[in-house]
């Protein structure tokens, strides 16, 4: 049993001389009525002020996130910045490209294991790089960032995305 179920529901009151039929003798008397709703009332404020109280929690809980995005556990930089991020989100999409372009060039051009080259200065001025950037950069963002970030989609993205583009960038 809940708590809502042990609300009591004091007997109506019987006059000494019962002479009504018995439906009408089980009648609550206003009283009583007011009683009940009094309880059930002060119940529905008492839940109202835990939602409240949830509800701010949530969105305290929901802004922090948006203030600091979540990193994978694997990765050991920081991400770069993004449109997406609540303190650029003014910024457009090409902004985040712009961003990963010079992480990656950073990260992983000249670096042992790698033959990555670096990406040129005139990538805007490539359609079709600038196509593959973008889904380079967001795909990166995807799997390095925010809560369904996971190692096994960073390695994913490492063995498939950026390693194709490396090559495809060499030839």
């Amino acid at each position: 049993m809940t708590e809502d179920d042990n609300i009591t529901t004091p007997d109506p009151e019987r006059p000494d001389d019962a002479t009504q039929p018995e439906p009408q003798q089980s009648a609550r008397s206003r009283a009583e009525l007011d009683a009940m709703t009094e309880e059930l009332w002060d119940r529905v404020q008492a839940q109202q002020s835990e939602i409240e109280q949830l509800n701010g929690k949530i969105a305290e809980l929901e802004s922090d996130a948006e203030d600091k995005p979540r990193l994978a556990p694997c990765l050991p930089f920081p991400a770069p910045p993004a449109a997406e991020d609540k303190q650029h989100r003014e910024q457009t999409p090409v902004f985040t490209v712009t961003n990963f372009v010079q992480y990656y060039n950073a990260v992983y051009v000249g670096k042992g294991g790698t033959r990555a080259v670096a990406i040129p200065d005139c990538w805007p001025q490539h359609p079709g790089l600038v196509a593959e950037l973008a889904t380079l950069a967001y795909t990166w963002r995807a799997a390095h960032v925010g809560k369904g970030a996971k190692a096994s989609d960073a390695q994913y993205w490492h063995d498939r995305w950026r390693a194709g583009f490396a090559e495809r960038m060499i030839t």
